[in-house]
Order: structure tokens, then sequence, then C-alpha cells
């Protein structure tokens, strides 16, 4: 049923990283040690930041309506929505990779790729603390003149972007996935045990279409409908 070459393949950026670690530690045992650690220090971060990010993806999606994103981020709000989007980012806080799930979050309730592409930006090159420090080491002028000149062309590129993408490429994946999820609940026995570790089948499917792991963690499941879920899985 090639089960070891389906988790290679849905798990390729890990088996790559893998790999490239044991080649730096073959060519060079410190700084292989050395890369170790760093890689444990960000690992450490993200544990740190991405719990209360999750909370905020939660809120968000739970008391913030798609027609009040749309309002504010939406294709129609304009250079409004281009403005707030240049607020949101500014007065983030965390590391970029912590923008991504909210970003996701806020496309999903009816947000403009081009405000999406802003938010990142501002959060990457003007948030409000970066200005701070900017603004001590290196003047208040010196950090104006780039904000001024920085503000419009991170609007340029969310503009040209959102022209070029849009959001039915970027969440075109997770409608398969959905798809995918739906077909293998399916053919799950639909007890909701718990007996996988999961508390619904339909958790277990998502799991499974994402490769996360084996449709045979099912125990009630019928060697039959295991057939059935791999066809799937494998396109047929």
């Amino acid at each position: 049923m090639n089960k070891v070459p389906k988790k290679l393949k849905n798990n390729k950026i890990a088996v790559f990283t893998v790999f490239a670690y044991v080649i730096v530690f073959i060519y060079s045992p410190s700084l292989g040690l050395s890369s170790l650690k760093n890689t444990s220090s960000y690992i450490l971060e993200m544990l740190q930041i991405l719990p209360a990010v999750f909370i905020l993806m939660g809120l968000v999606e739970v008391w913030v309506s798609r027609e009040t994103i749309m309002r504010i981020f939406g294709k129609e709000a304009g250079l409004k929505g281009k403005f707030a989007s240049v607020l949101i980012g500014s007065f983030s806080a965390g590391p970029i990779y912590a923008a991504f799930p909210v970003c996701y979050t806020l496309l999903k309730k009816g947000s403009s790729v081009s405000n999406i592409v802003i938010i990142l930006s501002a959060w990457a090159v003007v948030k409000m603390p970066m200005l701070i420090v900017e603004a001590q080491f290196m003047g208040i002028s010196f950090m104006t003149l780039r904000y001024l000149f920085t503000v419009p062309a991170i609007i340029m590129i969310g503009i040209v972007t959102g022209r070029l993408v849009t959001s039915e490429n970027i969440m075109k994946t997770s409608k398969k996935e959905g798809l995918l999820a739906e077909k293998i609940l399916r053919a799950l026995p639909g007890y909701s045990c718990g007996a996988c570790g999961f508390r619904s089948c339909r958790i277990t499917a998502e799991h499974i279409a994402q490769g996360e792991v084996d449709p045979d963690i099912c125990g009630p499941l019928e060697e039959e409908d295991l057939k059935r879920i791999y066809g799937i899985l494998e396109g047929g």
C-alpha cells in the first residue's frame, strides 16, 4: 500500500531538513551541532509564541464576522483597507512567522489578497517596535524617510500581487484536502469512539487526508474500507 513512500511524499520538507543536517554533520560535526542548537532555540521560541497566535486566530474566527472583515479588508474596502492593513501590520507584535496563521484566518473570512500582502509586508518592515529602535540608532530623520518611502512601496506590491494572485488560488489546496477528508470520512465506521486518539471520525479523516496519520489508526475499520481509503488517497 506504499505507506512509506506516501509518508516521505507528505513530509518532503522534514525529510530534506533531516538529510541536510546529516550532510552538515558529516562535513563538519561542530557546525552541525551549532546548527542544531540554533534550530532548538527557534523551536522553543515558536512554542512560546504560537499558542497565543492560535488563541488570537480562534477569537477572530468566532467573534469577528465575515462581513466586518470584508468591510475593512475586503476587495471593496479601497484605500481605507490598504491603510487599515498597514496599521494592523505596523502595530503587530512577534516575529513574521506569527503573521501567517493570522493572515490565513483573515483570508478565509474575506480579506483581499492585496491587503494580506500589505499586512505581511508591514509586519516585516515597519513594525512600531522596529521603528523605535531604528530611530534610536539611525536617527528620526532616517526612520521617517524610510517609512515614507516604504509604505507606498508596500501598498503597490500588495496591489500588484492582488491582481496576479487570487484568494481561490491560495485556498485551493485547503479545499482539496477538505474534499479528500469528506471522502475518507464516508469510508470510516462513524463511531467516533476515540480509540484512534481523536475525539471524532471527522478529525481522524482530516488528519488522514493531510498525511499525518495512517488509515489503519482506526481500529474498527474493516479491511475492505481500509483498502478503499488507500485508493482514495492514491487518487483512485
